[in-house]
């Protein structure tokens, strides 16, 4: 398991210093209609508690810094794999979704559900994510099966194509406009930086058509599966 609580530390020691400064990256094709980047991902949404105590922090934030962008509590999610990175010109007509559909659902057969603990927050340059560290080996060892499960078909992917995503974090918060109070911001970071937002329990898993920022009013789930324990 790589040791996401340095690698996480990390982040925050590299990218901080951009929100004291105010030099954050804003994201311009945040609500562009004209946004076409289109991809498949493989992704467990958030059902307890934890997306309860992840709203409650946005909305601290909100009240600072109206500006950004938000993820709504039914977007809030975890990505186990980006099957297709979202590019423009992608289209769902360009693949035969049967065949993706069958290799994520013969995945899934050798899994049973894993727990993930969501505590703490980092940054980057251009968003807020909330920390995760999985409870065990599984989340790993199935990304690595749908790995090679793709990439040992003649199926079009872009696996691991912009980097090998070996995280567990959600992304909570991205950036449309320049910060109005970020020394107010830093505080509620700073108050949030090792808060205890709950244990997920992944149960299921969807195999979704997206865009960028997962919009439910753009997201098509193509395949869904329950993780069944033996």
């Amino acid at each position: 398991m790589p040791d996401l609580k340095n690698l996480y530390s990390q982040m925050w020691l590299n990218s901080i210093d951009k929100f004291h400064n105010n030099n954050c990256e804003i994201d311009d094709l945040i609500h562009d209609q004209s946004d076409m980047r289109r991809g498949i991902t493989v992704l467990s949404y958030l059902d307890n508690s934890v997306s309860e105590n992840i709203t409650n922090f946005l909305n601290e934030l909100q009240v600072i810094e109206p500006e950004q962008y938000y993820y709504p509590r039914s977007e809030l999610h975890l990505t186990i794999l980006s099957v297709i990175s979202c590019f423009v010109g992608f289209k769902l007509s360009s693949i035969n979704v049967e065949d993706y559909s069958a290799i994520f659902q013969e995945t899934m057969l050798d899994f049973e559900p894993f727990t993930i603990n969501f505590k703490g927050i980092t940054v980057s340059s251009s968003c807020i994510l909330i920390q995760g560290f999985p409870e065990s080996e599984q989340l790993n060892h199935l990304r690595d099966s749908l790995r090679a499960n793709f990439n040992g078909s003649k199926l079009k992917t872009t696996i691991d194509s912009r980097y090998k995503l070996s995280t567990a974090h959600i992304t909570a918060v991205r950036f449309r406009a320049p910060f109005k109070n970020n020394h107010q911001l830093m505080a509620v970071l700073s108050k949030f930086r090792n808060y205890d937002f709950g244990t997920l329990e992944i149960k299921s898993l969807d195999l979704v058509f997206n865009n960028w920022y997962q919009n439910l009013s753009i997201t098509k789930s193509l395949s869904s599966a329950n993780l069944k324990t033996r």
